[in-house]
Formats: structure tokens, C-alpha cells, sequence
């Protein structure tokens, strides 16, 4: 299931109102959780806070949760970089897990992400590998480019952070102006399939640091089917000695479709699509699917 450790909200300032909203109005059951997370350990903590979007604590727990693309996943985008023959773009590239190991191959890629935590972990990955890459701040409502690409992706499901149909139009208005003529589009959904069925429990899990401390995650998730958002609230707690050091509370939201729904909206921004499969497959997809991989080319 990817609906909570594989993408999260990263585009829209307004998400500080809606999180402190959702927090609110979970926060007889947040509490009960805190208390129990330290009832038996010492805490030099006092307060928690609303944090932007994938900041220190949630970044940090995407790196070492998911520190490589999945193999099957990476064939298929270095599949589609060596078709392209051109500059690629990855909006929303994040820590790097693909934009590096394109790079690595030799392609000419940029990247953009409006996270500048995930940017400064893409930032001295490369720098460690010995890699010149260009990498930008930017969002699709402020980036710009002289450039056209034959190749935009966007994979694991990111583009289903785009909760907000001015959000989403601007997006595709941006990948339309940026695509070179006969250029392609690959991007994944995920589908009204995969909502989170623990809706209204808490789910807990943790990653180690290398220094023996650990970072908890717990999740709370709520579906609604009219905005069809899935909405997770997630605290992130620092552990240090037995000792909860730091903590950073975020809202995340994924926008769900039906596959319909996503080709009509396509057509609207002459972006055809070629073809659709199950990610990282060439299995076409039933109405069962709970992720679907686009492939669409701008005539």
C-alpha cells in the first residue's frame, strides 16, 4: 500500500490550516496516544508542532525507509529515459531515488521538488557520487524552463499528491508547455482501490539511525469519498536514550481516481494516452487495480 510511506503531501501552504483542523479534531484519540507513547519513559519534550510538509523528522524517515527505487520500478524508468533520446525532467524528484541513478547512466536530467529538505538529501547524494545535477526549488506553480524535454515523469504516486484541481491543472498546463512535440508523459496513480482500509486507527512503525536512535511514525488516516482525499495525519517522534528528543506532527493528502476520470482529464490538455498498464508490467489493468502507470505522448 503505498497511501502512507510512498508519497506525501509536499505543494500547498494551506495544508498548515488543514492539519491543525484534522489535528484538532483527532485529538482526544492523539493524546491517548501520546500518553501512552512516554507513560514509561523519560521526555525532555514539551510541546509538539505543526511542521511544513516532509520536513527534518519526515524526510529523514523517507531516506531510511526507502533510501533506493524499487528494482522493477527503475527498470522501467530507465526503459523509458533510454526511448526518450533527449533532456528528461522528474517533477517532484525528491531524495533522488531515481533522478541519481539516471544520472548515474549518463542522461541529461533536472529535477524539481518544493521540499528543500528532500532537495538537500538529493543534493549530497550527488555530491557523494560525484554527480553535477540540476536541481531546483520550484514547484509546477513557479517552475520554469527555456528548455522542452522528451521525456516528464513522475513515479510512485506522487502526482496524486496534487489534492486541489487548480493544483492539478497547473500541472499538467506546466508538463504541456514543458513536453517537446512527440515527447512523453509517465506518471502513476493510485486508484479509489488502495484507500487505507484501517480508516480511523492508529498504525505505528519506526526506522533505526545509524547512531541506535530511532524515528516513530503514527498514522491516522480518514477517507473522504466526495473530495475522494485520503488524508493521514502523521506525528514523527525523535527516540534518543529512551528519551523522546523532537517531534513533527504533518498532514498528508492523495487524491484517488478511477481511470476514467484521469483519461478525461488527460484529453482535456491534448496529452494522449498510448498506453496503461499496472506499474513497472505490461499487464493492462481491470477495474480491481489499485495503481495504474500512464503512458501519454503530446502530439
Amino acid at each position: 500500500m503505498k497511501i502512507i510511506t510512498e508519497a506525501f503531501s509536499r505543494y500547498n501552504p494551506l495544508k498548515y490550516v488543514q492539519a491543525t483542523q484534522i489535528q484538532r479534531r483527532f485529538h482526544s484519540t492523539s493524546s491517548d496516544l501520546v500518553s501512552e507513547n512516554i507513560k514509561n519513559h523519560k521526555t525532555n519534550l514539551k510541546t509538539e508542532h505543526i511542521s511544513a510538509p516532509y520536513s527534518a523528522l519526515c524526510t529523514e524517515y523517507y531516506q531510511l525507509d526507502k533510501p533506493h527505487a524499487p528494482k522493477d520500478a527503475l527498470i522501467c524508468y530507465l526503459n523509458y529515459a533510454d526511448e526518450a533520446k533527449g533532456p528528461i525532467l522528474e517533477p517532484m524528484c525528491g531524495t533522488g531515488r531515481f533522478l541519481i541513478p539516471l544520472l548515474k547512466k549518463g542522461y541529461n536530467i533536472t529535477g524539481f521538488d518544493s521540499s528543500p529538505h528532500m532537495l538537500d538529501i538529493c543534493r549530497k547524494k550527488c555530491q557523494q557520487e560525484g554527480l553535477s545535477s540540476t536541481l531546483l526549488d520550484a514547484s509546477f506553480e513557479n517552475f520554469a524552463s527555456s528548455f522542452s524535454y522528451k521525456l516528464i515523469f513522475i513515479p510512485s504516486g506522487s502526482f496524486c499528491l496534487l489534492t486541489e484541481k487548480a493544483e492539478v491543472h497547473q500541472a499538467l498546463n506546466t508538463i504541456l508547455k514543458c513536453l517537446e512535440k512527440g515527447g512523453k508523459f509517465v506518471f502513476e496513480i493510485d486508484t479509489l482501490k488502495s484507500v487505507n482500509e484501517n480508516q480511523g486507527v492508529w498504525n505505528k512503525s519506526s526506522v533505526s539511525k545509524p547512531d541506535g536512535a530511532k524515528i516513530v511514525m503514527n498514522n491516522l488516516s480518514r477517507f473522504d469519498s466526495n473530495s475522494r482525499v485520503q488524508s493521514t495525519l502523521s506525528r514523527y517522534e525523535l527516540w534518543e536514550n529512551d528519551t523522546i528528543q523532537k517531534t513533527e506532527v504533518e498532514n498528508f493528502h492523495l487524491k484517488l481516481y478511477d481511470m476514467l476520470e484521469m483519461e478525461d482529464l488527460l484529453k482535456q490538455y491534448r496529452l494522449t494516452v498510448i498506453n496503461k498498464y499496472l506499474p513497472y508490467t505490461k499487464e493492462r489493468p481491470d477495474d480491481k487495480a489499485d495503481a495504474v502507470l500512464y503512458e501519454c505522448i503530446k502530439w
